[in-house]
């Protein structure tokens, strides 16, 4: 197979001559044509929402905006977007498990959970698409941990920039099911969930955000294909402890993360570079997450993770 020049500058960089599984993907991916782009996922809500002129115009506008970092790349640079990313793309997993959660609840009259389940859902989201903002600063993982109000702001000014009506609506939606959720929470109304609305198209809402996260990644993953420098294709070692080794609130012995650990590590081997968030997700990496939640045993009506993992976006 004839390697491409980043590839061959790969090699002379240090980078692993194996083949690893998603720049396979990546090579033979098929390619589907919009907005003046050839992409990897197949849009279907973005396309359906917004005019194909207006994400042809952000992705220029964002395209430039990539550029001024991966001009300038570095190997903390490199490290930082592969976690921004990865990250992105464990939310996305993990909204599934919450949209398919809250489904399965509702069906089973366990509806003081939706509320909790639906906010969340959309908050991750949000979250997946705000890690990809070029302007939103690394800060040593501070990122990860911004507060709601932030990440909710900054993600629908952003969306505003498509079709200023449209986000202005999905901001209400989000200020509905967040005021609906702390009704739960803080109120215990005693007629239940009788004012909590389903009104809205809650998962269409959340395909749309799911594939803006994998636009955003496509679109950095193009920026950084054509002007990092292979040299500094590095996955420093404090950057990936920092996602496996989790604190929260002085917290940390009994959250340590074992099997991102032993991913985070392969990625330094195999693959110690970003990559859009659909090839980020790995066969192996989707069964380890989901399987994680898988039942215990085979009795009774359980909850079953594994089904519908493409019900918000194409999980490979």
């Amino acid at each position: 197979m004839q390697l491409s020049p980043k590839a061959q500058a790969s090699r002379k960089a240090g980078v692993s001559n194996t083949m690893d599984s998603i720049s396979t993907t990546n090579l033979i991916a098929n390619r589907i044509q919009f907005a003046g782009r050839n992409w990897f996922y197949d849009f279907s809500e973005l396309r359906m929402v917004f005019a194909e002129s207006s994400c042809a115009n952000q992705a220029s506008r964002l395209r430039e905006r990539y550029s001024k970092l991966t001009k300038n790349w570095n190997a903390e640079k490199n490290s930082e977007w592969l976690c921004r990313l990865y990250m992105s793309a464990k939310l996305i997993m993990g909204t599934t498990l919450y949209v398919n959660s809250m489904y399965y609840a509702k069906d089973r009259n366990l509806r003081v959970v939706v509320p909790y389940l639906r906010y969340y859902s959309m908050l991750s989201l949000l979250r997946a698409i705000y890690f990809s903002l070029p302007e939103q600063q690394w800060q040593g993982g501070k990122l990860i941990s911004r507060p709601h109000s932030t990440v909710i702001n900054s993600v629908l000014s952003y969306m505003q920039q498509f079709d200023s009506g449209f986000g202005a609506s999905l901001k209400d939606e989000i200020n509905r099911i967040k005021a609906e959720r702390e009704l739960i929470s803080y109120r215990a109304p005693s007629s239940g969930d009788a004012h909590l609305s389903w009104n809205y198209n809650f998962l269409s809402k959340c395909k749309l955000l799911a594939e803006l996260a994998q636009f955003n990644s496509e679109l950095f993953e193009a920026s950084f294909a054509k002007h990092a420098n292979p040299a500094e294709f590095n996955f420093l070692p404090e950057y990936w402890t920092k996602l496996s080794n989790v604190e929260i609130d002085g917290y940390d012995l009994d959250f340590g993360d074992p099997k991102d650990a032993c991913r985070l590590d392969h990625l330094a081997r195999k693959h110690p570079y970003p990559a859009n968030i659909m090839h980020l997700m790995t066969h192996d990496h989707v069964d380890a997450f989901f399987g994680a939640w898988a039942p215990k045993d085979g009795a009774g009506d359980v909850f079953n993770p594994e089904e519908k993992m493409s019900i918000i976006f194409e999980i490979p």
